[in-house]
């Protein structure tokens, strides 16, 4: 199969397969009377990032771990530059008073710690775990204490064939993600190849923006239906996702040894410390008025432009 029939299949099947597993899940997460923010963060923040678990895992288990690594920095990189900044600026953005207390700065805490790993040149299959168990933890804590929540809506009783439906698409959705995962990692290296680009760089501009669609159509229609809760809520919990599921899941299947190229400045310090800026920047943004106003959205995208310019020029 030629290498862009891989990648455009790869990111068709992984916009589908997010949609169908976002649309089952969120039904499903009503039936149970989980708040909406709630949802943001775990049910559809999960399922939008399932495409970059898909590929980081996919090409930790095939040796590719600049592939993996690159996805998941890119990824919360084009999630709060590009997606939110991009959403901001079609309409100002709610921020429920919880998310700025307890998300907000648990994801510049968890962006701080993560390039400790880095340290000894390689993410260690215990490393993984631990970040992959610190995933499981803030699931549960945020469902335990979804009732704490502003706007908490009745239970939607499902009937037994719309229980099913549901569970349908989540399947039919993982099935989507799992193809499209190895597709989109056999098209980018091919196509890092044929460009002469580093595996890295097509990992943070290819790989993490066609992975992030997922995120831009859920928070832009989100944003168009005026439900701000589940759009920001996407967002956090998805870079939560990638850093502590995706990295640690696929990292705990396969440790990942980082060559000199990627550890030596700026390699993957410039990816993480981008990621941490943007989450530093959005926390105060988030708080003032509790509102992302269109012209904080406009910085968000303007320093996500200038990290892929600088990226593919760096390249």
């Amino acid at each position: 199969m030629p290498f862009w029939l891989e990648l455009v299949l790869g990111i068709v099947s992984l916009i589908v397969g997010a949609d169908l597993l976002v649309r089952g899940a969120a039904k499903i997460a009503r039936g149970l009377g989980v708040a909406p923010i709630v949802i943001g963060l775990t049910l559809v923040a999960y399922g939008t990032s399932a495409p970059e678990f898909a590929v980081s895992a996919t090409a930790t288990l095939r040796g590719v771990g600049a592939i993996a690594l690159g996805n998941a920095l890119g990824s919360n990189v084009a999630n709060i530059g590009l997606v939110l900044g991009f959403s901001a600026l079609l309409r100002p953005i709610r921020v429920e008073r919880t998310i700025v207390k307890r998300e907000a700065p648990l994801l510049v805490g968890v962006a701080l710690l993560f390039p400790l790993v880095f340290v000894n040149a390689q993410i260690t299959r215990w490393e993984g775990l631990l970040a992959f168990t610190g995933g499981v933890a803030f699931t549960v804590w945020s469902l335990k204490t979804s009732k704490q929540r502003e706007n908490v809506p009745d239970k939607v009783k499902l009937d037994f064939k719309q229980w099913m439906i549901n569970l349908a698409f989540a399947g039919a959705g993982i099935v989507g993600l799992i193809f499209g995962g190895d597709w989109i990692v056999n098209g980018a290296g091919e196509l890092a190849l044929r460009l002469g680009m580093s595996p890295r760089v097509i990992a943070l501009t290819v790989v993490a923006v066609g992975t992030s669609l997922p995120e831009l159509a859920t928070s832009v229609t989100a944003m168009i239906k005026d439900e701000s809760d589940i759009a920001i809520g996407n967002i956090i919990g998805s870079n939560l996702f990638n850093l502590l599921f995706v990295l640690g899941g696929a990292t705990a299947l396969a440790p990942v040894e980082l060559t000199p190229d990627l550890v030596a400045w700026p390699g993957v310090w410039v990816d993480a410390a981008v990621g941490l800026g943007l989450a530093l920047i959005l926390w105060p943004f988030a708080s003032s008025k509790l509102r992302l106003e269109r012209w904080e959205g406009a910085v968000l995208l303007a320093i996500y432009i200038a990290y892929i310019y600088y990226n593919i020029v760096a390249g």
